[in-house]
Order: C-alpha cells, then sequence, then structure tokens
C-alpha cells in the first residue's frame, strides 16, 4: 500500500481509552512484587506459598488463551475490556483482603484471566481501528505501560512509609478504573460481523504468523527472565549489596520507558521488520556487556542497553504478527496470550532452576542463547515477511 493512501495516525477516544486502561493494568501487574513482601509478612508465607501468587496470573492467562476469542465472539470486545477491568480489580481485592491462601492465589488467576482478556479485546480493538497505522498504535499503548510500572513500586513504598499502608496503592487504582469507566462507557469499539468474527474461529491462522508468535514467546522469556533474576545477578555476580542491587533495576525500567517512546517515533520512518531487527541486535548487545563486563558500571550500562532494545521488541513482533492476522484479530490475540502467559509460566522458573543446579552466572548467561535463537528466527521470518509483501504487491 502507497504511504498516500494510507489513513493518518489520529488519536480518537478509543485510543486514549485503550492507552489508559493498558496503564490500569500495566500499574497492577508490576504492584505484585513489590507488594509482596508486605503481604508475605503479614500472612508469615514462605516463598513457595508466595510463589503462587506469581504463576497464578500466568495460568488465568492461559485459559484466556484458550477460551478468550470465543467470549469476546459471545459478549463483544467492549464487555471484554470493561469486564476484564473488573475482574482485574476483584481480584487484587481477593488478594488485599482474604486470610486464606486458596483464595488469594484464585484472585490472581482471576487477575490474570481478567487482564489477559482486557489486554486481547484492546489491542484487536486497536489493530482493527488504526489498519495499517496500528504499530503507532500499539507502540505507543506500551509506552503507557512502561510509564505506569515505573509508578507501581514508588507508590506502594511511598504509601507504606508514610504510614498509610500499601493497600492505599491498589485503592487509587480501583477509584481510577471507575472513574475511567464515567469517562468512556459510552466509547464505541469496533468489533467485526459476527459471521466474519464465527468464520475467522475456524479459519487456520497463517505459518507466518505463527513465527512471529514464537518470537514473541522467546522476547517475553527473555524480557521476564532479566527481570525476575536481574537483581540476584547483580549481587551474586556482580558484588553489589541486595538493596543496591534492586534498586539498580530501575535502570532497565527506565531504559524501557526511553526505548519505547523513541521506538513510536521510529516507527512512524521505518518498517516493523526494521526496528525489530535493530532492537534484537541492541538487546543482544546490551545483555552481553551486563553478563560479560568485568566493571560493575559497565554491568549495569549494559542492563540500560539492553533495556533500550527489549523495549521494542514487543510491540514490534505483536504489531507484525497482527498485520499478518488482521482479519482474525481476536483468534490471533487469544493464540498470543496464550504463547505469552506459557512463557511467563516457565521461562524464569526454569532460569531459577537451573541457577541451582550451576549458578546464577551461567544460568544468566542462557539468556544469550534464547537472544540468539531469537535473533535467527527474525531473520527467517522477516525474510518470509519480504516475499509476502513482494507477492501482495
Amino acid at each position: 500500500m502507497h504511504a498516500s493512501t494510507i489513513t493518518p495516525f489520529l488519536r480518537d477516544r478509543l485510543t486514549w481509552q485503550s492507552y489508559f486502561l493498558i496503564a490500569y493494568l500495566a500499574y497492577l501487574q508490576a504492584a505484585l512484587g513489590p507488594l509482596m513482601p508486605f503481604f508475605r509478612a503479614e500472612h508469615s508465607y514462605g516463598y513457595a506459598e508466595v510463589s503462587w501468587h506469581f504463576s497464578a496470573p500466568a495460568i488465568g492467562g492461559i485459559l484466556t488463551g484458550i477460551f478468550g476469542a470465543r467470549l469476546v465472539l459471545r459478549f463483544g470486545r467492549k464487555a471484554a475490556i470493561w469486564l476484564g477491568g473488573a475482574g482485574m480489580a476483584l481480584g487484587y481485592l481477593l488478594l488485599m483482603y482474604s486470610s486464606a491462601l486458596p483464595l488469594s492465589v484464585g484472585g490472581m488467576i482471576l487477575a490474570g484471566l481478567a487482564g489477559t482478556l482486557l489486554q486481547s479485546a484492546t489491542q484487536s480493538a486497536l489493530s482493527d481501528q488504526h489498519g495499517e497505522r496500528r504499530a503507532y498504535a500499539l507502540t505507543e499503548l506500551n509506552v503507557s505501560a512502561s510509564l505506569a510500572a515505573l509508578t507501581a513500586p514508588l507508590l506502594i513504598g511511598g504509601f507504606e512509609g508514610v504510614g498509610i499502608g500499601w493497600r492505599a496503592a491498589l485503592h487509587l487504582c480501583v477509584a481510577y478504573l471507575a472513574c475511567l469507566w464515567l469517562i468512556f462507557w459510552r466509547v464505541r469499539v469496533p468489533m467485526p460481523a459476527q459471521t466474519q468474527a464465527a468464520h475467522a474461529l475456524t479459519k487456520p491462522l497463517p505459518y507466518l504468523f505463527w513465527a512471529y508468535v514464537l518470537v514473541l514467546v522467546l522476547v517475553v522469556s527473555i524480557e521476564w527472565s532479566v527481570i525476575y533474576w536481574g537483581a540476584d545477578f547483580l549481587e551474586r555476580a556482580v558484588g553489589f549489596e541486595r538493596v543496591t542491587a534492586s534498586t539498580l533495576m530501575t535502570f532497565f525500567f527506565i531504559a524501557m520507558l526511553v526505548g519505547r517512546i523513541i521506538g513510536s517515533r521510529l516507527t512512524r520512518r521505518y518498517s516493523n521488520t526494521t526496528l525489530l531487527l535493530l532492537a534484537m541486535c541492541l538487546a543482544i548487545g546490551g545483555f552481553f556487556l551486563l553478563w560479560s563486563a568485568p566493571m560493575p558500571t559497565l554491568n549495569v550500562l549494559g542492563l540500560f542497553v539492553a533495556g533500550l532494545g527489549m523495549a521494542n521488541l514487543f510491540p514490534q513482533s505483536i504489531s507484525l504478527a497482527l498485520s499478518i492476522a488482521a482479519e482474525q484479530a481476536d483468534a490471533a490475540n487469544a493464540r498470543v496470550a496464550l504463547g505469552v502467559s506459557l512463557s511467563l509460566l516457565l521461562a524464569p522458573q526454569l532460569l531459577g532452576n537451573l541457577a541451582d543446579q550451576i549458578g546464577i552466572r551461567s544460568a544468566y548467561g542462557s539468556v544469550l542463547i534464547f537472544q540468539l535463537a531469537t535473533l535467527v528466527l527474525i531473520l527467517l521470518a522477516n525474510r518470509a515477511m519480504r516475499r509476502r509483501q513482494t507477492a501482495l504487491a
């Protein structure tokens, strides 16, 4: 399609609704880790019991990946978006106020299921709304998520520090959702015709779509392995004090935010395939410096550079996947959610088990192997994408 025939990118009310709702989603997801030390102390839970709360959202996401597309077809994207937001709020309220482990874990399963439904329906709506410009919207969507994720630990620690308590940070988020509903509940959410949507659920998704979904699975595995185990690596392998190592991970999240802001601008000038490849190369270079540098300052610099690269891996790869399956957005997003949830459930735990066997430094090096495998897959998928575009031209 020639540039002159592509509709300009406009941020309408649906777009702003999506940005604010994904910020809500990202805030709650990012809050789970910082609140858990306070939660664990209140209930005298061990690490094994706490770990269930980290795995539970991924279990909920897997359920949405299996059944989510049919739920959206049955109730519509608008209902999926707002019920997903309400389900997340209910899940975190169960976490906050349940004294029994099954209820708090069940709350996190509900939050994972509802949050994945919210995310999938939002991405599908944005993809349909912006068409060829979906990459801009999806990249900016991830900018809002990164910005919100930065605020969660600050508010949780701040409220706890002044004596209000960590729960206030979640109460604030529930009130935020209620305000969003009052502002945006009248917004129309695009939905394909029932016959078209039903056919899309049974029609096989293209092989190239699955190639980019595999890229997504690897990308999410890499990103969350760095997030979950980065502080341990900085402490045990690099030699920082524990509090310092944990604090230094902030550089990674700042880099993710900066990288996505830059990426949202570059998406207007360069193709998704080019940006995905460049982001992967930058992520590999940064992680190699983080893992192998002989000086702590260089390790931290590597962490920041890795964050800059990883920032755009998810938005660019999901944009490519959805562009290939543009007429099957709900089915495609459900499969994406399934793959992402599986990687969130398995990858960080696998790296942790490996670290118990061979040490954190050697185990962390396995991330580099995943990165190189992802780079090869990106090169192959991008070549197939060019052939597809040539055939459609």
